[in-house]
């Protein structure tokens, strides 16, 4: 069973579930509202907090959820969860990433790609929490509040999470290969163009931002964890090249031959 998990603190959460349950005549189940393959669960505290979500026995998790951004760009994402660095603000552990959902990830992206909507559609880099054993994968809505309370738009996240749900639930994922990207900024066009146009399934994804730390130390060790957390094996890292200096890039290249993971370069 595939897991669509909404919270009651997050209207934009609320109102796709309430739209997945009606447009695809949900049952009632005690506990859920499912069909035979896909089940709407609720929870009472926030998403990034959902840590419980693990003991719901189900294959995959989709978070539904809002998305906030400094400058209110209108959006649809999917990412990851967990933390990179030594900081976990927003739910989860310090320096620990959750299993990742590559293949459900890809499908959210090309149900985005159906969409008939012109708002930025991609991947976001891994953050925030929780922090789970299951894969998972969080779709969210983001934008200023107009956006987030548009109900067609709110919709439209809807039909993406449970068409991308259905297809994970199918085993219908085409994937080209599996990858963890490294470098980019936390909306990683370029990874996100991989996805969609060649069928590259990122799993994590490690932006500029967490590669070094303030103290000029780093979190490369995290590399490991990518590896070890994702429903499907990545097999290649894609790094994008000019987004890092050569000091760093070189670290990054040393760390992947360390843990024999070959690489591609953007």
């Amino acid at each position: 069973m595939i897991g669509i998990v909404y919270s009651t603190k997050d209207e934009v959460s609320a109102s796709a579930a309430r739209a997945i349950i009606s447009e695809y005549g949900l049952e009632n189940k005690g506990g859920s509202f499912a069909n035979d393959r896909i089940a709407v669960k609720e929870i009472e505290t926030e998403l990034t907090c959902a840590e419980k979500a693990d003991s719901f026995g189900f294959e995959v998790i989709f978070f539904l959820s809002k998305h906030s951004s400094a400058k209110g760009i209108p959006a649809f994402t999917t990412h990851a969860t967990g933390n990179w660095a030594g900081k976990a603000e927003l739910g989860g552990k310090p320096k620990e990433l959750s299993t990742a959902a590559p293949a459900s990830m890809l499908a959210v992206l090309a149900s985005f790609g159906k969409l008939d909507v012109r708002i930025e559609k991609g991947y976001e880099a891994t953050h925030h929490g929780p922090l789970l054993k299951t894969p998972s994968l969080f779709v969210e809505l983001g934008g200023n509040d107009e956006t987030r309370s548009n109900m067609e738009l709110q919709r439209k996240l809807a039909v993406a999470a449970y068409e991308s749900a259905t297809l994970t639930a199918d085993k219908e994922v085409d994937m080209a290969k599996v990858v963890i990207g490294i470098g980019g900024n936390h909306y990683p066009s370029k990874f996100s163009k991989l996805a969609m146009e060649k069928g590259y399934a990122f799993s994590h994804i490690m932006p500029k931002y967490a590669i070094m730390n303030d103290d000029s130390s780093d979190n490369l060790d995290m590399l490991e964890q990518t590896l070890a957390r994702s429903a499907n094996a990545p097999e290649p890292a894609v790094l994008e090249w000019k987004s890092v200096n050569s000091v760093v890039r070189n670290k990054i290249l040393s760390r992947l031959n360390e843990i024999g993971l070959d690489y591609e370069k953007i």
